[in-house]
């Protein structure tokens, strides 16, 4: 989730103190930092586009990670402000933190909340990455000037029923779309907020025989869908191959719904992954193709994602 929306919410959990906003505070110090502090990963970036994908969402933003970040929060907090209990600022920070946890398993990019020893990314795609409608219903309430156990309160009861009518609202889509492809034999439904239109949902449907992308409005049954690929019925010694390779791998822990494709020529196999939660403009956001040799040997490999060609060592 974005920054602001975050920092918002870390507002509305130090809120829970009781105490007045401000900027001063311990409380809200280490609260805002812990609502921030697993979006910190963004240092990897430094090491590269694909270390920066492969690592946020991942151990920054996992119990073990928030620990580390509350500790780092309350020590430096502890350094400049030695009259703060220590065990008051870690408790502040690792509840910010838990914010932005939270938050982001709201969304389809998920979480790998038990990382190291669940390293898939867990998520509950009920909202994007960015909300408009919901900082809106937040920055309206902070507008109210209500006393900061008020705010706090009414903050998050609106966000509840709006998540919960995302909830019923998904639920209904779901519905329709069991409706519509009653002929088929479904094994999977799965939706995420569209990443276009705000009162849509983007759909990928598994059936028996093949994987249908789409999406349906929210508000209304129209739907509309945009590929439906076959099923691979058995996995080739080159699909699978294709997964012990790093972004073989990372892409099984990355998304739940990945899609793989074998293309050839005179010298080479291609096996081609896509990740189905995303597709815009007629292309998958990401996705990643393995080269392998005639002895099923890869030879190179690389990610396309955000229209960026990402090489990967094989």
């Amino acid at each position: 989730m974005d920054a602001i929306s975050h920092a918002l919410i870390g507002l509305t959990v130090a809120g829970l103190s009781g105490q007045q906003l401000s900027l001063g505070d311990p409380v809200y110090i280490a609260t805002l930092l812990g609502s921030q502090a697993p979006d910190f990963d963004i240092i990897a970036q430094m090491r590269g586009s694909f270390s920066y994908i492969k690592q946020h969402r991942s151990s920054s933003h996992s119990l073990l990670g928030l620990g580390i970040w509350s500790l780092l929060i309350a020590s430096g907090i502890q350094l400049f402000t030695p009259q703060v209990h220590f065990s008051i600022s870690f408790l502040w920070a690792f509840a910010g933190g838990l914010s932005h946890i939270v938050a982001d398993y709201l969304n389809t990019h998920g979480t790998a909340l038990f990382w190291p020893y669940k390293k898939e990314r867990k998520s509950c795609k009920l909202l994007n990455v960015f909300d408009p409608i919901l900082l809106i219903l937040m920055l309206g309430i902070l507008l109210l000037k209500l006393p900061p156990l008020t705010h706090s309160l009414v903050t998050l009861l609106t966000c509840g029923v709006y998540i919960i009518a995302r909830l019923y609202l998904r639920y209904r889509a779901k519905n329709w779309l069991k409706h519509q492809f009653s002929e088929q034999q479904i094994s999977n439904i799965a939706l995420m907020p569209s990443l276009k239109r705000i009162l849509f949902w983007d759909f990928v449907i598994e059936t028996a025989e093949s994987f249908i992308v789409g999406k349906i409005g929210a508000l209304y049954p129209m739907i509309e869908v945009k590929m439906s690929l076959p099923k691979n019925q058995h996995s080739s010694y080159a699909t699978v191959e294709a997964q012990k390779t790093i972004i073989g791998d990372f892409f099984t822990n990355f998304s739940p719904l990945i899609y793989f494709e074998e293309t050839y020529d005179d010298h080479f196999l291609s096996v081609n992954i896509y990740d189905l939660r995303y597709f815009i403009n007629q292309q998958f956001r990401h996705s990643a193709t393995i080269i392998f040799n005639k002895d099923y040997i890869p030879v190179d490999s690389y990610m396309l994602s955000y229209g960026r060609k990402i090489k990967i060592p094989c």
